[in-house]
């Protein structure tokens, strides 16, 4: 059976309806999986009307009530989703930024319940978000607080790249302070499994990044190599993980888009994020892992400056669809 995937709107004022409706056009994604929306339906609806006119939306009260056919749309809707007249796109609106929340929340619910096989996410405004209570920096927190888990990640994925990163959303300097030992044998444990449960690899190879220029270079450019980076891989090695380390950044992603290794460990946000966006820009995806259900996102914000002008591309959506689709079915296969 094609897994169930429900994909959340994100905020209205952004781009995320405008991607949703272009992406969902494709009839390759109903070949994989049986997508549905939620979200606010007049919303979707006028995004179809402006960019993708031939593209039909029904509206559903519960997700049993979708027929899954391309060409027709399904948006989960209810009261808790209303929008008010005075939105408009490219300005974050604090009921905008509610039925974002609204629509996690719900699916979240549904997943937990397993009505639904995986989630894809639409684009949220963080700053919006925190002005209506949002605790979380983004969705990964947000989701593994209601997962209950303590053993989550972000992985990005795009370019031929699988790239966990040890920290997420941290100023470069608190990244550096907090790195040790425990916390990094945790992520390279969590990258095993994730790249064997739901990327299907056997034994993957698992390589990680060195924090200084040249992997410290025999500790002439600093001490975290040997006395963080290392004893973490020699103890993940000792427990029969197929890793190896610390690499220099400044090749290992080449060696990872050769295919030298299956996916690869980085130390802070943008050591993960830059080969990301530059192999895979408009299509990279964002993965939470180490959750009891798949969760993927675009790699893009609300795009305000751009919204509502029919310039957004769907590629990143259409991705995060197809990538939860297979991790879906390789998660159900175990």
């Amino acid at each position: 059976m094609r897994p169930v995937i429900a994909i959340t709107m994100g905020d209205p004022s952004g781009i995320g309806p405008e991607v949703i409706v272009k992406g969902l056009i494709d009839e390759k994604i109903y070949q994989v999986c049986r997508p549905f929306v939620i979200g606010n339906v007049d919303q979707i609806q006028q995004a179809a009307s402006l960019f993708e006119p031939t593209l039909s939306i029904h509206a559903i009260k519960k997700q049993a009530e979708a027929q899954f056919k391309s060409g027709c749309l399904e948006v989960l809707d209810d009261e808790q989703l209303i929008l008010p007249a005075s939105l408009h796109y490219g300005a974050p609106h604090p009921d905008g930024a509610a039925v974002a929340l609204t629509a996690i929340e719900q699916a979240v619910q549904m997943a937990l319940d397993r009505e639904i096989d995986a989630i894809a996410t639409g684009p949220i405004h963080k700053e919006g978000m925190q002005s209506i209570g949002f605790a979380f920096p983004g969705h990964t927190e947000f989701f593994a607080e209601r997962a209950k888990t303590d053993n989550f990640g972000m992985m990005m994925v795009g370019g031929g790249l699988k790239i966990l990163l040890a920290s997420i959303h941290l100023p470069l300097k608190e990244a550096i302070r907090r790195l040790n030992k425990q916390d990094l044998l945790r992520i390279i444990r969590l990258a095993d499994t994730v790249l064997k449960e739901d990327f299907g690899r056997y034994q993957p190879h698992i390589a990680v990044a060195g924090l200084n220029p040249h992997a410290s270079e025999g500790g002439i450019f600093g001490d975290e190599e040997a006395r963080v980076i290392l004893p973490a891989i020699e103890l993940a090695k000792s427990e029969g993980i197929h890793v190896s380390g610390p690499h220099a950044a400044d090749t290992l992603f080449y060696k990872l888009k050769m295919e030298r290794f299956d996916g690869a460990i980085a130390l802070y946000h943008d050591q993960a994020l830059i080969p990301i966006k530059l192999l895979a820009f408009g299509a990279g995806v964002n993965v939470t892992v180490g959750l009891p259900f798949i969760r993927t996102s675009v790699d893009h914000g609300t795009a305000y400056d751009i919204a509502g002008q029919g310039v957004a591309n769907p590629g990143s959506l259409v991705a995060a669809v197809h990538l939860a689709a297979q991790m879906s079915t390789h998660r159900t296969t175990i």
